[in-house]
């Protein structure tokens, strides 16, 4: 092969990597999902991406469920739902933030939702989970005995009987997060809800010492 022509291959290589560098992503639509996979429309483009595997067109698939992706764009992570449709500004996200002030007695309590009925919370970041007393589940509709299992948890007064399971949602200020670990505890306490790691550990937890800030990671 000459050098002329080897020349002309290099020139036309390089010009296809440049048009290829210049293509930017203007258009991302969530068509469909599916646990561990969505297919995503990517500048007029249907795409099957799936976790675990390479970028297609400069975009990732970190997790999928049925309502949800978290998708990967030039290393910014974002969630999108179903039917989303993002132009030109996709990696401009706002991740929603609640400011937690201390009360009188040094604690953190805020006001939030359980399944979407109001209740009041206290912040407990030795909790593993989210707990609330057996009372209280009834009230709130929740079928603890049916479907949660059967467990033992310690009190402060000792030993307790308790039942696990998930919430369908708990939300506090503007985060609501889905599928939450929690106890119920039979007897009346804890008297206050415990918003434990189950749903914290899933934010960006911010200590501002008279306030704590809960924000989304995504």
């Amino acid at each position: 092969m000459s050098y002329f022509i080897k020349l002309i291959i290099g020139i036309l290589f390089c010009s296809s990597l440049i048009h290829a560098a210049e293509q930017k992503i203007s258009h991302i639509e969530v068509m469909a999902l599916f646990k561990n996979k969505a297919m995503v429309n990517i500048n007029n483009q249907q795409h099957l991406l799936k976790i675990g595997e390479p970028a297609i067109s400069g975009v990732k698939l970190i997790e999928a469920t049925s309502k949800y992706a978290i998708l990967e764009i030039e290393g910014k992570r974002s969630k999108y739902n179903l039917g989303n449709r993002v132009s030109a500004s996709y990696n401009k996200t706002i991740k929603k933030k609640v400011q937690i002030y201390r009360d009188a007695s040094n604690m953190f309590r805020t006001v939030g939702s359980i399944n979407g009925y109001p209740v009041d919370f206290l912040v407990d970041t030795g909790a593993t989970s989210v707990a609330l007393n057996s009372e209280l589940a009834k009230r709130l509709g929740i079928q603890y005995k049916l479907d949660g299992e059967e467990t033992v948890v310690s009190t402060a007064s000792g030993k307790a009987l308790a039942y696990s399971l998930s919430l369908d949602q708990v939300k506090v200020g503007e985060i609501m997060l889905r599928n939450i670990d929690a106890v119920i505890i039979e007897g009346n306490s804890p008297s206050t809800p415990l918003l434990g790691m189950s749903y914290l550990g899933r934010l960006k937890l911010n200590n501002e010492n008279q306030y704590l800030e809960l924000e989304e990671k995504f």
